[in-house]
């Protein structure tokens, strides 16, 4: 029985006593408590989704023949396709350099720096805020959610120095995705501190690199989501060449996350 409760029984106790009906004055008693209840119950946390494509689509200068089946403005207007039947909110791009950046759709703006080939675009209605970039990486905050797109290397100490870097960017809301390059054993033996959106969703490994050129090759999932303080709501690795031979030597993965408003 709380403090209120107390006090607002014995006004009506002495109410009945002059005269006052005892069981209108109850259950005004009642209802004041209620209301003063509702008002101090803590609302529950509003649930955002963030939409975010990432997509090595493989250098224009690699392929300019047009009478070539991947010919690099037939991959392009391909992506460009996709890009609008997806509808994401974020785009994180490697080996995107202009021209190609023309391709992206109308609805989107380029977030930091130009002159770097891993590029991020977001939905015109957004802001990004804290942008940053490196050789290996760049970044920006959406939402409240900081977003680290990564194109590393192979090579073992690139992949410590860049898993070192990202773990310095990271906020406690973040996602980070790209062509890494290795598998994700690599990653974790290198410390990142975040989780596979994938194995969090309990999706099978799948190959994620289209190598068109020698198509006998398997590289395995060198492609990745990564998350940290953000529920994955969806994870899809996109096979569909939307028109072309290929998009590009790697494929797109698209990834729907959710985070609390208080967060």
């Amino acid at each position: 029985m709380t403090v209120q409760f107390v006090i607002l029984r014995w006004f009506a106790l002495l109410a009945v006593a002059f005269g006052a009906p005892q069981g209108q004055m109850e259950l005004s008693a009642v209802e004041q408590i209620t209301a003063s209840e509702q008002d101090s119950a803590v609302a529950p946390a509003a649930v955002s989704t963030l939409r975010v494509l990432s997509f090595n689509v493989r250098t224009w200068t690699r392929d300019r023949d047009s009478r070539s089946e991947v010919f690099w403005r037939t991959r392009m207007a391909a992506m460009e396709r996709m890009i609008e039947e997806l509808d994401p909110d974020v785009l994180c791009f490697q080996e995107m350099l202009f021209p190609a950046t023309t391709y992206v759709p109308d609805g989107y703006k380029r977030v930091g720096v130009v002159n770097i080939s891993h590029p991020i675009f977001i939905r015109k209605s957004l802001e990004a805020t804290d942008s940053d970039t490196a050789v290996r990486w760049s970044a920006c905050t959406v939402n409240g959610v900081r977003i680290i797109n990564v194109h590393s290397s192979w090579d073992g100490e690139i992949t410590a120095r860049t898993v070192e870097q990202v773990n310095a960017q990271l906020t406690g809301c973040d996602v980070a995705c790209g062509d890494w390059n290795v598998r994700l054993a690599a990653l974790q033996k290198a410390g990142l501190e975040m989780v596979s959106a994938r194995v969090l969703l309990d999706v099978p490994e799948d190959d994620t690199f289209a190598n068109f050129t020698r198509p006998q090759e398997s590289h395995g999932p060198i492609d990745h989501f990564f998350v940290r303080g953000l529920t994955p709501v969806s994870y899809q690795l996109i096979k569909d060449s939307y028109g072309c031979l290929k998009m590009s030597d790697h494929y797109p993965l698209l990834l729907d996350i959710q985070k609390e408003s208080g967060r």
